[in-house]
């Protein structure tokens, strides 16, 4: 006989967690089911090399919203936050910058390298805190349903409309400016220093298929500037551990080793449950799926039970896969640019360099310089890696799914070797302490987490990805299919590792259970 819950949430990454904790505190029956062995998804970290372990595939934490830690009370579980750590900047010829949270201490570093530079940080700096509130109006909230215009969404609409003009005719007008800018020619204005521009503004083009030239690449910065908050201590695996015992403690079932082959509809092409790979059968009237748009609607339903217009829109929803991750495990403490003792490191040099890099994702080709979003995650748990040893956790940029020679071992360790020769670059001889390595090409990414071709983000920031995201048929996360309903990434407000699209996607599905009186 088939075990019957009130809902089931595909997939137990961070998002799915969410989701199925705030509803199961409405006393719902509530399961979540994890393809692979481990929760987590992208947050999970797993040993790669005898004695090294990796702490997941994202590796900031820095945006994982503070309302979502507060409303799950995960502090109660053992999650706690740290300072932002600063991050290294770093050049070619031989400068580490290491930028820090405190906007004093890193305009004085920057002083080193530029008067002119410090007082534009400082500058800068005042327009993202000027620009937060609106910013967090828009990402930590639903978005408005833009498919039925009634006087609700209409007032919805109206209030974001003030909250942009609550900024102040001045910051106001800036905004509107720089929004749909290069993050190049924003920046330029700005600063003077190649390395730090390209360091400042290479968070805008992770995940990304574009260039630092591209337009409205200025909007991706200022959404991961605004949203950046304090740090979870002990990385993504500790948010997981904390997710995970929130989850237990209001009665959500977990079962991982639990692949979903199909969501089940009944005549009425309403969701009544899910069929797992072992052929079990489980009921439920909702389903909340954290997986990736395309997963959802084209390898759990059948082609015969969406619309050609939801078909259509998930053809169309953009997902080209530009990373991929190299881990390493180093017997000795590592040095870039002769400084140590940093998590974070960027590579970047210039927007010219950096757009060198991006020009052969457009030709099926991987960059021969890749930009590098590194993180040494032994700094802060010396415990993932033996005594006096390393892990580096690197985030390899303009590697695109679609390869022309396409991905295999021999692809791979071109690619490796790509990576290390960068890595030489600023710190010589790396490549001599290295005892062990993985690398993930877009495609194991793919196979790995279900993130369709390889998308760390579940799909392209892009602006038409980001208004109504993924596409109008879902932008609240309700799906034209009845009782199914989007909380992963793909939803507003995107990727990386938040805790949002679970935290607010769970709330039209919750509303619809309740209706029914279950």
């Amino acid at each position: 006989m088939s075990k019957t819950y009130d809902i089931i949430v595909i997939g137990g990454g961070h998002n799915g967690l969410t989701a199925a904790i705030l509803l199961a505190r409405k006393n719902k029956k509530v399961l979540v089911l994890e393809k692979r062995p481990v929760l987590g998804g992208i947050a999970a970290g797993e040993e790669f090399h005898p004695g090294y372990f990796t702490i997941g595939l994202l590796h900031d934490t820095g945006t994982v919203r503070q309302q979502v830690i507060k409303e799950l009370n995960l502090a109660k579980f053992g999650l706690k936050t740290k300072a932002r750590p600063a991050i290294g900047l770093l050049s070619k010829r031989g400068d580490c910058l290491p930028l820090s949270a405190d906007v004093d201490a890193a305009a004085s570093a920057i002083s080193k390298f530029s008067s002119k530079d410090a007082a534009g940080y400082k500058e800068y700096a005042a327009f993202v805190s000027a620009i937060k509130p609106f910013m967090a109006n828009l990402l930590n909230e639903l978005p408005p349903d833009l498919s039925a215009l009634g006087t609700k969404q209409l007032w919805a609409l109206v209030k974001k409309g003030l909250a942009l003009r609550w900024l102040g005719k001045k910051t106001m007008m800036e905004f509107l400016k720089v929004a749909p800018m290069s993050i190049a020619d924003f920046l330029n204005e700005k600063f003077e220093t190649d390395f730090i521009k390209a360091g400042i503004g290479a968070p805008a083009l992770y995940g990304s298929f574009n260039g630092p030239w591209s337009s409205y690449t200025t909007i991706n910065l200022l959404m991961g500037e605004s949203m950046a908050h304090e740090q979870i201590a002990g990385g993504p695996q500790a948010l997981v551990a904390a997710l995970e015992q929130a989850a237990e403690n209001e009665g959500v079932e977990i079962r991982t080793n639990a692949p979903v082959e199909k969501i089940l509809l009944d005549t009425g092409r309403k969701v009544s449950g899910v069929k797992l790979k072992t052929g079990e059968e489980l009921k439920a009237s909702i389903v909340a799926s954290s997986c990736t748009p395309h997963v959802t609607f084209y390898d759990l339903l059948q082609p015969n039970q969406i619309s050609y217009a939801l078909e259509h829109a998930v053809k169309h929803y953009r997902s080209r896969g530009t990373t991929a991750k190299v881990n390493l495990a180093l017997n000795k403490e590592v040095l870039f640019n002769n400084v140590g003792g940093l998590e974070f490191y960027r590579t970047g040099n210039s927007f010219d360099e950096m757009e060198r890099a991006f020009d052969p994702a457009k030709y099926k080709q991987f960059s021969s310089e890749p930009l590098l979003d590194i993180h040494v995650p032994t700094v802060a748990n010396p415990n993932l890696a033996p005594a006096g040893h390393s892990v580096l956790s690197i985030l390899v940029h303009f590697a695109p799914y679609n390869l022309k020679e396409e991905w295999n071992e021999e692809s791979k360790k071109k690619l490796y070797s790509i990576v290390m020769k960068t890595l030489e670059n600023y710190s010589p001889g790396i490549g001599s302490s290295v005892v062990g390595s993985e690398v993930l090409s877009p495609a194991d990414l793919e196979l790995r987490y279900s993130l369709t071709q390889g998308h760390i983000y579940h799909g392209e920031h892009a602006v038409d990805q980001l208004i109504t995201r993924p596409f109008p048929l879902c932008a609240q996360y309700a799906t034209p299919i009845s009782g199914l309903y989007l909380c992963g990434s793909g939803s507003h407000p995107g990727g990386s590792i938040t805790g949002m699209p679970g935290y607010l996607g769970h709330k039209p599905s919750l509303k619809i259970v309740e209706s029914s009186g279950k």
